[in-house]
């Protein structure tokens, strides 16, 4: 599957992914499942690369002018927004799917 766009993640979904990937790996002894999730990210990142608009639209009070997307990722959350001038793919943060979404949400750096 050819990309139209690139990808970039935050420094916040940066941080995320080391959380969840050392919370796999370490605290859950599960090296095998921390690969897996890598492997299902990447498949996800490039879907949304290639499709940019693939992912359901976020509504929330918080966002309510923004083009913010979500993928699921097993019990993840990808939070990302295209940008169709730059052709990229902003990735926002990968959250755990049962935090506080709202709380995650108003502090996104748009």
């Amino acid at each position: 599957m050819e990309s139209k766009f690139k990808y970039q993640l935050t420094e916040k979904a940066n941080d995320d992914l080391d959380d969840i990937v050392g919370y796999i790996a370490v605290e859950l002894s599960n090296s095998k499942a921390a690969s897996d999730f890598l492997d299902e990210l990447q498949r996800i990142i490039e879907e949304a690369c290639s499709f940019p608009e693939s992912g359901a639209p976020v509504s929330n009070e918080f966002l309510s002018n923004t083009k913010v997307r979500k993928k699921l990722i097993g019990n993840y959350i990808m939070y990302y927004q295209p940008d169709f001038e730059e052709k990229n793919i902003f990735i926002l943060r990968i959250v755990y799917g049962r935090r506080n979404m709202d709380e995650i949400l108003r502090k996104l750096d748009l």
